[in-house]
């Protein structure tokens, strides 16, 4: 094991660092800001982990919900207790700069910074399409954001949706600090979160159609790519919020999209996959609320939601017991929770934009406890977590065999969609 010490940050490797030999020194348990290197194959994790445990290496499943062994080496031990440390998956600065490690190295304590004063200052969020959707999202930034949003800015093809909301919103009393302004397609990601709220295609009230969610993949995939790659021409260093549907599979086409050139060929220059961040799983477990509480579960005390915001969706009524054929059917209830909302002649917009969406966001930028997708061995998984200085942290969970077993199942299929998909 190697130590490595510049500005405030320590640095710990299991390789040496070629380069780097004057920067090796003793390892200093006062140290707040710990960083394990690692390498692993690029789009396999994150560039930047929050890290707990000692499989700093890869985010499983395995991990997320079952106990793990406490590490036996010292040092990573006490990081662990720490609690603030940072895993750094090198390979993704190494193939962004191609420089030798000794000319990295500022790269690298530059990106380190970066990720810590993100969270010291309000927040400048763009949103894209003023439709249903994002016209209720931006009433909730207004309304609940005053402690993390210093202005938010709203593009739309229409010229006069956009002038409307600048006007609406800005007259809204609540957090008069919060500044909404009128933006322009070059404007789009001058900002520290772009949220894409457009849609191609959204099912008419009494419509008959098909797999909704592929069909709005098919749609939405072609117009969520540009924009992705428009990210990676800026060099966008902040968040690319995905809430149209399906929000998960979206996210792998950004996170792909975004990483590569301009011949298509895949170089993982372009966003990090934790830039990249789903918003549908809000509202799931706002519904699984609503019928727990029909069904006199005990969901708002004891339950969670996994996975996709879709049909491979798993509610748990009861995380503490086991999985019984109450959380099966609380899981059907959520998933067709939408029909219910159709079959009254309306489009089941509200909830969705504002729990899985303005909620959502907001409490990711506060760092709070929230359900969003983020990218979890090589897709993006929805499950409750939150975002700090040193990455996105998971909610730790030991969770029962059937559970697990169908969460796992959930994941495989997510994994199988993309690869259909692609």
């Amino acid at each position: 094991m190697y130590i490595y010490k510049k500005e405030d940050w320590q640095l710990i490797s299991f390789k040496t660092l070629p380069g780097l030999e004057q920067f090796i020194c003793a390892f200093d348990e006062h140290c707040d800001h710990n960083v394990i290197i690692f390498h692993a194959p690029l789009g396999t994790t994150k560039a930047c982990l929050h890290f707990e445990r000692p499989e700093c290496d890869m985010e499983v499943l395995e991990v997320l919900y079952t106990e793990t062994a406490p590490s036996e080496d010292e040092v990573i031990g006490e990081l662990i207790k720490k609690g603030k440390t940072i895993a750094l998956n090198i390979n993704y600065l190494i193939s962004r700069h191609d420089l030798p490690m000794e000319e990295i190295w500022d790269h690298m304590i530059t990106f380190l910074n970066e990720q810590v004063n993100f969270h010291r200052r309000k927040k400048t969020v763009n949103l894209l399409g003023l439709g249903d959707v994002g016209s209720m999202l931006s009433i909730g930034l207004k309304l609940i954001g005053g402690e993390c949003i210093g202005e938010i800015g709203i593009f739309d093809l229409n010229d006069n949706q956009k002038s409307r909301w600048e006007m609406e919103l800005n007259q809204i009393t609540t957090n008069p600090d919060i500044r909404v302004k009128a933006i322009s397609y070059d404007q789009l990601f001058d900002a520290d979160v772009f949220v894409f709220c457009a849609s191609k295609y959204v099912p008419k009230v009494g419509e008959q159609v098909g797999d909704v969610r592929m069909i709005q993949f098919n749609e939405n995939s072609k117009i969520i790519a540009l924009y992705a790659k428009e990210a990676r021409k800026v060099n966008f260093k902040g968040i690319f919020a995905v809430v149209s549907d399906p929000v998960d599979l979206l996210c792998l086409s950004v996170f792909d999209a975004a990483n590569r050139d301009d011949s298509g060929e895949l170089d993982y220059r372009g966003l990090f996959p934790e830039q990249i961040r789903g918003y549908g799983l809000g509202v799931m477990d706002g519904r699984a609320k609503y019928y727990g509480h029909h069904l006199n579960l005990p969901y708002k005390e004891k339950g969670r939601v996994f996975g996709p915001h879709g049909s491979a969706l798993v509610v748990s009524a009861d995380i503490e017991a086991e999985d019984d054929e109450y959380s099966l059917q609380l899981t059907e209830q959520v998933i067709h929770a939408n029909l219910d909302v159709r079959a009254l002649g309306f489009k089941p917009y509200v909830a969705p934009a504002l729990s899985s969406g303005a909620q959502s966001i907001v409490s990711t930028l506060s760092g709070q406890w929230h359900y969003s997708a983020t990218f979890v061995g090589g897709i993006y998984w929805g499950t409750r977590n939150r975002l700090s200085d040193y990455g996105t942290e998971y909610e730790q969970l030991r969770l029962g065999p059937d559970l697990l077993e169908r969460i796992k199942q959930s994941y495989h299929n997510l994994e199988e969609a993309w690869e259909q998909l692609k």
